[in-house]
């Protein structure tokens, strides 16, 4: 039988109130959604209370929660596969329960917590219902690296600036590299402000008037995560 609003309302407040305790004032939290399968099924083999089919990061994870629930009772042509399976859930009366997977401190350990559990899962045969193209298949470490730049490429200036992120422009005519501080505009742009928007309006090399190529320095993360 199909659930009625108020059923759902009352499950998500109870989720919420589930991550709000176990994420324990973390900035950032990585989740799973999961499948609760028939009634009554034990999942003695698993870590899990149920099947995994969904994991996501969030500064916001009530927020997040929320969301989720909201675009599942309101599916359009673009709705995401999350949704519709979340969708499918509520339409034979069961709920997608909740796994707080970790809690990090910036932005870019969580969007590493995200791939490394995202790849963990799929290594573990679990069918994962993320829109990301970085979470639909496994992938070696080089691909997991570029994956990773691009994903910390949108992060905010105020979120760069938070964990002491610094854009570097490298000219190929062999220019000295310069140094960009998201901190610098973080006070002073958009709030909505994102790295990538620094790093272009900022890419003009001053020596040649050549286009440098720009990263976010900060590597030495990313090998500590990925090589186990």
């Amino acid at each position: 039988m199909p659930l009625y609003p108020t059923d759902i309302e009352k499950r998500l407040k109870a989720l919420q109130r589930q991550a709000r305790y176990e994420a324990e004032g973390a900035p950032y939290v990585i989740y799973a959604l999961l499948d609760p399968g028939e009634p009554g099924v034990q999942f003695e083999e698993s870590p899990f209370n149920g099947i995994p089919f969904y994991v996501g990061q969030s500064c916001e994870i009530e927020h997040r929660l929320r969301r989720h629930f909201r675009k599942s009772q309101k599916l359009n042509p673009d709705s995401q596969m999350v949704h519709r399976h979340i969708a499918g859930l509520l339409s034979i009366g069961r709920l997608p329960r909740l796994a707080i997977l970790e809690t990090v401190q910036t932005r870019s350990q969580s969007l590493m917590a995200e791939l490394r559990w995202g790849q963990r899962l799929m290594r573990d045969s679990y069918a994962l219902a993320n829109a990301s193209a970085d979470i639909q298949r496994l992938m070696g470490l080089t691909e997991l690296e570029a994956w990773l730049d691009f994903r910390r490429s949108s992060m905010l200036a105020s979120e760069a600036a938070h964990e002491g992120a610094i854009i570097v422009h490298r000219c190929t005519c062999g220019h000295v590299d310069r140094w960009i501080d998201p901190a610098d505009y973080a006070a002073c742009w958009s709030k909505r402000l994102r790295v990538c928007k620094i790093a272009i309006r900022t890419q003009q090399c001053p020596g040649c008037g050549e286009e440098c190529i720009w990263s976010l320095e900060d590597r030495e993360l990313l090998s500590a995560h990925f090589t186990n």
